[in-house]
């Protein structure tokens, strides 16, 4: 394997593991917000199930990045490295910051900069529906939230409370699991599409040390935006924590099957506004959540312009 491929999979592998350190938040950060499940269990479970979606279920969304959006196998090794090294190292930053970010908006945003740069062909039309589901991410989810912490209220009604209390522990930690299996599902593309596309490395292998990467993110570097999804937006129950991660798992696993790459933390933020909203608007934390949607807003300029500035630089040398 030449230097050149060694990096562009160094570099899909940094991704992969930025995605599991943000991203493992997303999954049962509500549910340790809520007192549920400790910490170190929570990124255990987040981690294996991430893998294998990973594995068993992330070829769409690598296929959409690697050559849906723009043929990487044509297009300079250089500009790949650009994309993926910048996406990495904004998404560090975003996280050590505690806050939830999509790594979709910083590769997409990255691979549009560089495309411009080179004057590659890129498929804008591809680009606009990701970044738009994208933003209808958190939609779906704060509705399918809002919905089933409803029905969990008249649901309650109807039955023993001791009933559906344990069976609500079980619905949570379920939910949480599912969510990261479309975390690695939908995710994966972020990570190795383009190393994939590059043909740097074959989908399954690629898929493996993908799924790898994500989960060794998740146990690492996860518990700083956990505190933020679980805590920082509003106060959470183990209902509310079920009914935000079930929303959200929901909406990402709907556009997984259609290969489109979305954003875990679009989706689970408008999940826990959305049993939120059931609370009453005043439960969210505003400030928080503006800061969050700061981020949504200007992640995709900042990726695109540093991944120009990274490719200048390195195809001076490569």
């Amino acid at each position: 394997m030449e230097i050149i491929t060694i990096l562009i999979v160094l570099c899909g592998l940094f991704v992969g593991w930025t995605i599991g350190a943000n991203d493992a938040a997303n999954c049962l950060g509500t549910s340790v917000g809520a007192g549920l499940i400790d910490y170190k269990k929570a990124v255990v479970i987040v981690a294996l199930f991430a893998f294998l979606g990973a594995v068993t279920h992330g070829q769409a969304t690598t296929a959409t990045v690697g050559s849906g959006i723009i043929d990487s196998s044509s297009v300079p090794l250089a500009a790949i490295i650009a994309v993926l090294f910048s996406a990495s190292l904004f998404v560090t930053a975003i996280t050590i910051l505690g806050l939830p970010i999509s790594s979709t908006q910083a590769v997409i945003g990255g691979i549009a900069g560089v495309g411009l740069v080179i004057s590659a062909d890129v498929s804008w039309a591809t680009v606009a529906k990701i970044f738009f589901l994208g933003f209808v991410t958190p939609v779906i989810a704060l509705l399918c939230s809002f919905f089933i912490y409803s029905m969990y209220g008249r649901i309650i009604r109807l039955r023993s409370f001791l009933f559906i209390e344990k069976f609500l522990g079980w619905a949570v930690l379920l939910s949480g699991a599912f969510l990261a299996y479309s975390l690695g599902a939908n995710n994966l593309g972020n990570a190795m599409g383009l190393v994939v596309g590059s043909n740097s490395l074959p989908i399954f292998l690629a898929s493996v040390l993908g799924g790898t990467a994500i989960a060794l993110g998740s146990i690492t570097l996860g518990k700083r935006v956990m505190k933020t999804v679980g805590n920082d937006i509003t106060e959470l129950s183990a209902q509310t924590a079920f009914a935000a991660q079930a929303g959200c798992a929901i909406s990402i696993y709907m556009l997984t099957l259609i290969g489109i790459p979305t954003s875990t933390s679009f989706g689970i933020v408008g999940g826990v506004a959305g049993v939120g909203l059931v609370k009453g608007v005043g439960m969210l934390n505003k400030h928080t959540l503006k800061k969050i949607a700061l981020g949504w807003v200007v992640t995709p300029v900042i990726s695109a312009l540093l991944a120009i500035v990274i490719y200048l630089i390195a195809s001076r040398f490569i």
